[in-house]
């Protein structure tokens, strides 16, 4: 009743519990609640996860390989998690989803509705001038739908009530790391300890996103901070980042252990800084931000997914069921932001897809639901046979409440 009283009308929670080896949904409308047993057990939701990202992007010989998405497992899925309630759905133009199990990998705007469109993918794509990786025409999940994605009812909760913000300035954009002075080179290469190897700072990611995203809502009073300047220790040591409505940091998402033995260390890569940084940007550090956005986006590789239940302990987190989404949520929302974009695989930049996401969730007119203008700018990509496939469209996701307000103003003012 506590859930339904936060509901709209139109808006629906969607739970899924792993017990064991059992799974469970529990589905919360503002009038109705279903809770049924999954026709999946533990194991059989893990392969099925684990297919469905294979075919989405891997890597092998350390190369990234996109293979033609697997839409109808994507519908067998559909079926086992949300057969049950899909009249329902019919009425649902937000849904909020909460994860657990293997679905914390996977994010569920792919899952795909009904049948008819596989079909005619299906022939289409047995045509000899066939494409397989065109997928037009299939009815997802997230088509029409605009999706958020809970870490727990009482953080969807706390979310909600919380008001928008009151910083006085559009856009900050972070990152584009410095390569490693040569005096840090040597530790941070060492083969047999914790540290991350120096690979991590050599590759960082272009900040063309930033740009963009400054120049839609930035404007005069939007702000870009790259190379040395976005070091751990100059972020820490700044008093002004409560002045931003929006965040977004372009960089590296280390989620995991850099080796099995070792402990996690969750963060954020940054460039060396002075004194004792490590160039990383560490969860427990980001509680030490004092900001007031209405959100904050993390263009990163497979920060929304992989964390462990070590890295959220890092982070403070020590209870709670989804361990892979609570440590890097409560971070930024301990810091101070309402909602938080993050991606499940790395972003690509082919027909400048991570752009065209990018741009059209900032160029929604002000006020618009950030799920909304999300889910805008993916039909975009959905529709355009090139950028069709899921790898191009479905790697963030909102962790929140996608129905706050995305606060831009017009560039300049």
């Amino acid at each position: 009743t506590d859930m339904q009283a936060l509901l709209a009308d139109g808006e629906a929670y969607f739970k899924v519990a792993v017990v064991a080896d059992q799974v469970y949904a529990q589905f919360i409308t503002k009038s109705a609640v279903h809770i049924y047993a999954l026709d999946l057990d533990r194991p059989g939701l893990d392969r099925v996860v684990a297919q469905l990202r294979d075919s989405i992007v891997r890597e092998e010989n350390g190369v990234l390989v996109t293979y033609p998405f697997d839409a109808a497992l994507a519908h067998q899925l559909y079926l086992s998690l949300m057969g049950p309630i899909d009249a329902e759905l019919a009425d649902v133009r937000h849904l909020v989803f909460e994860p657990d199990g293997a679905m914390l990998q996977l994010p569920p705007y792919l899952l795909v509705v009904e049948q008819k469109g596989i079909n005619a993918y299906l022939a289409r794509s047995a045509q000899p001038d066939g494409d397989a990786f065109d997928f037009t025409g299939i009815k997802w999940l997230g088509r029409a739908r605009e999706m958020s994605i809970s870490v727990s009812p009482r953080s969807f909760a706390d979310v909600r009530v919380i008001p928008a913000s009151r910083a006085s300035k559009p856009y900050l954009g972070l990152g584009n790391n410095a390569q490693p002075p040569i005096e840090v080179r040597p530790i941070a290469a060492v083969g047999q300890s914790c540290d991350w190897p120096l690979s991590v700072w050599q590759h960082p990611i272009a900040p063309d996103e930033l740009f963009l995203a400054n120049q839609i809502v930035g404007g005069q009073n939007g702000n870009v901070v790259t190379g040395q300047a976005f070091s751990d220790t100059s972020l820490l040591a700044r008093d002004d980042l409560d002045d931003y409505r929006v965040l977004q940091f372009a960089t590296h998402g280390l989620v995991t252990a850099p080796r099995p033995e070792c402990p996690a260390r969750p963060a954020l890569v940054t460039s060396f800084g002075d004194g004792n940084s490590d160039g990383l940007l560490s969860f427990r550090e980001v509680f030490d931000l004092k900001l007031d956005a209405d959100v904050v986006i993390l263009s990163a590789c497979d920060t929304a997914g992989m964390a462990t239940v070590g890295a959220s302990r890092d982070a403070g987190i020590t209870t709670g069921g989804n361990f892979a989404l609570d440590g890097l949520v409560r971070a930024f929302v301990g810091a101070g932001a309402r909602s938080v974009v993050a991606s499940h695989w790395p972003v690509p930049d082919d027909f400048d897809a991570t752009k065209r996401l990018i741009g059209g969730m900032f160029s929604a007119a002000p006020g618009t639901p950030l799920a909304r203008s999300l889910n805008a700018a993916q039909q975009g990509l959905m529709d355009d046979a090139a950028t069709s496939h899921p790898y191009y469209w479905a790697a963030f996701v909102i962790l929140g409440d996608g129905q706050k307000a995305l606060l831009t103003k017009p560039a300049g003012q």
